[in-house]
């Protein structure tokens, strides 16, 4: 193995540290903490703040989002929702990362303008991480309903998932015709397709007569 790998892997992770201690500090200076009075609750969440740095440093992304949530819950900033945002991108939650992201900007505009340039590069990254699934249908597709991971999905067209398992099924009158069971990985389009065989209207048999 290259011994480029190994280097390569730890520039990655003091780049995240070094942008985590930046939004830490620009955390404590924003305008919402910032000029709060230094009172018992406000020493408590940035406790709480420095914690969940600690966790991310550590890799310990479900414990991290854990302590940012419950910042959040009391003193919702645009820094703790791009910590939040990073949590749910380092699970594999994609889609909930961008909205995160995507949330924290819009209030970035107005109380954070010195965390806009982080979230654009994650939600830029993202862009071109997010898998794509194109599902289509063959066969008997009159009056066929398309569903992926239990949602109703356009047919033909690229949706963008998360990485991981996922499930399409074609519904007609709400039964199952097709479905396929498949997965979907980083910068991939992934193309399904759901075969529909047309209904077989049987003709009755006489009572007792043998089968074909």
């Amino acid at each position: 193995m290259s011994s480029a790998a190994p280097i390569s892997a730890l520039r990655r992770r003091a780049r995240r540290r070094a942008a985590a201690l930046a939004l830490a500090g620009w955390a404590l200076l924003s305008p919402s903490w910032g000029h709060a009075q230094d009172d018992g609750p406000t020493r408590a969440l940035r406790l709480q703040f420095a914690q969940g740095l600690t966790l991310e440093v550590a890799g310990r992304w479900a414990d991290a989002l854990d302590r940012f949530e419950a910042i959040a819950r009391q003193r919702p900033t645009a820094n703790v929702a791009f910590h939040i945002g990073l949590c749910h991108e380092r699970l594999g939650r994609l889609r909930t990362a961008e909205r995160t992201y995507q949330d924290a900007r819009a209030t970035a505009r107005a109380a954070a303008p010195a965390v806009l340039a982080e979230i654009d590069a994650r939600l830029q990254d993202l862009e071109g991480r997010m898998p794509r699934i194109v599902l289509n249908l063959a066969g008997a597709t009159d009056g066929v309903t398309l569903l992926l991971d239990g949602e109703v999905a356009p047919s033909s067209r690229a949706i963008r998932v998360d990485p991981g398992p996922h499930v399409a099924v074609a519904l007609r009158h709400g039964i199952p015709v097709a479905a396929s069971a498949f997965s979907s990985h980083e910068r991939r389009t992934r193309f399904v397709t759901l075969t529909v065989h047309p209904v077989s209207i049987g003709v009755p048999r006489p009572i007792g007569a043998p089968r074909p």
